[in-house]
């Protein structure tokens, strides 16, 4: 009997076994879902993830910068009857000191965002890469842009040496410095440039590079005048004819543990008309040269290191470091935010007298220390200076109305603290004191010429980087 019992529990256990096995092997109605992963990657220095269906590695990357900047803003002066605020020059009529200024706000606010993209993938004559950067602005115009639309920042194509689009430019070496503004130094990292450019490394870590850059000649002088009841402006720049060749920027790199180096010059071409005196046109070559090394400080800390720079232009204001390309200085001359030198800024002017052109004479020169007193704390103090001089044609063209020469010197620092990876606090603080020269046959009416002025401003801002 237990024989027989067993022989049976045996073959319906089998049966079972069998007819489940059989029912795994039927379709179902639905079946389990696939997983997906995402892909990552690493293509040289760009690490994200496969874009599905193709072997392009991509990285997202970007920021909000959030702040609020603070100034003192100085007295306007002008000429009687001429409404645009300057103390650029003067004629025969009197200064007024006018009331404008308390009308300017001290305090600005000022958002920024900014989306980067960077699609890469091997080859074999090394990785291709596209990057692009759109940029939004939103402030009450005080400090900063108040434009709200997405902008192309940079977008460039780079492979076996090549680069082409809106890049920075290659003769720049410290930038805009690490204070906010800009100190005097060449810059075109705020906004980029269009140019085709070709770079190749050589052994001992040295990099050379050619680039054909877009031409932007500098043309913002417009001379003031008031005489009696009569008021206007001469345009003592001129306006710029058709560009016929680009700014060719030839540069050398090192890059060693110790630091690096950087020598660049570029030719700029000037093509110019004047109009009011009938004068000649002007086809010349303007040129500009800087240097600039950097040293690493491990005795003073990690990540410490000391910079200097030094650029000099004639006939290419723009690459002298006395104004900043990012910020559209040359309207504005030694007053990037507002209290400083109102002075004439431009790769030429006209000589009245002698019916010719002037080239401009304009260089700088800076320093910036990135001291880290902890992983989570840098202090970074920077100091510039920067001088432009028309010589005798300023005095030739326009007697009483145009200053010469101004000079201004630049003092700031950051101080960095950095609680969270990706995310920084920081203060800002500058101060700059410029000056300008008297015109000659300065007849003051009213006092002397207003020959130096000068200003603080600060900044507190909060970066979330990703």
């Amino acid at each position: 009997m237990t024989f027989t019992r067993s022989v049976w529990l045996g073959s319906a256990a089998t049966l079972v076994v069998v007819a489940g096995a059989q029912a795994a092997d039927l379709p179902t109605r639905k079946g389990a879902p696939s997983v997906e992963y995402v892909k990552v990657c690493k293509v040289g220095a760009i690490a994200g993830f496969v874009i599905p269906g193709s072997n392009t590695c991509l990285r997202i990357s970007g920021y909000v910068n959030a702040q609020i900047a603070m100034g003192d803003v100085k007295d306007e002066r002008r000429l009687e009857g001429v409404h645009t605020p300057s103390q650029l020059f003067f004629s025969d009529s009197r200064e007024v000191t006018t009331s404008a200024a308390k009308q300017v706000s001290d305090i600005g606010y000022y958002t920024r965002g900014q989306v980067n993209f960077d699609a890469v993938n091997m080859t074999v004559m090394g990785p291709l890469l596209a990057h692009i950067e759109l940029q939004a602005n939103a402030g009450d115009n005080r400090f900063d842009s108040t434009s709200g639309g997405a902008a192309l920042n940079a977008g460039y194509v780079q492979w076996a040496g090549i680069t082409a689009g809106k890049h920075a430019s290659f003769y720049d070496y410290l930038g805009g410095g690490d204070t906010w503004k800009d100190f005097f130094s060449p810059d075109h990292s705020g906004a980029p440039i269009n140019l085709l450019a070709f770079s190749a490394t050589f052994s001992g870590g040295f990099a050379a590079t050619v680039s054909l850059e877009q031409n932007e000649p500098v043309t913002s002088v417009n001379i003031p005048y008031a005489f009696g009841t009569h008021t206007g402006s001469v345009a003592a720049s001129g306006s710029p004819l058709g560009a016929r060749a680009p700014d060719v920027v030839g540069s050398l790199d090192l890059a060693q543990r110790w630091g690096s180096a950087h020598l660049a010059g570029v030719a700029h071409n000037l093509r110019l008309q004047m109009t009011t005196y009938a004068g000649p046109d002007l086809d010349a070559w303007g040129y500009g040269a800087i240097g600039g090394v950097t040293f690493n400080l491990p005795m003073l800390s990690p990540g410490s290191k000391i910079a200097v720079q030094g650029a000099y232009a004639h006939g290419a204001i723009g690459y002298s470091g006395a104004i900043s390309p990012a910020w559209g200085e040359q309207d504005q001359g030694f007053n990037p935010n507002g209290n400083g030198t109102l002075f004439p800024m431009a790769d030429a002017i006209y000589d009245s007298h002698d019916h010719a052109w002037s080239l401009s004479n304009a260089w700088s020169a800076a320093a910036q220390l990135t001291w880290k007193l902890s992983p989570n704390f840098e202090i970074d103090p920077e100091v510039a200076y920067a001088s432009v001089d028309y010589g005798d044609a300023a005095a030739n063209s326009w007697g009483t109305y145009l200053s010469q020469k101004a000079y201004a010197w630049w003092f700031g620092a950051v101080f960095d603290w950095s609680p969270v990876r990706n995310l920084d606090f920081a203060l800002d603080a500058i101060y700059e004191s410029s000056h300008q020269s008297t015109p000659y046959e300065w007849i003051p009416h009213n006092g002397p010429f207003h020959n130096d002025t000068d200003g603080f401003n600060g900044r507190i801002h909060v970066v979330r980087s990703f």
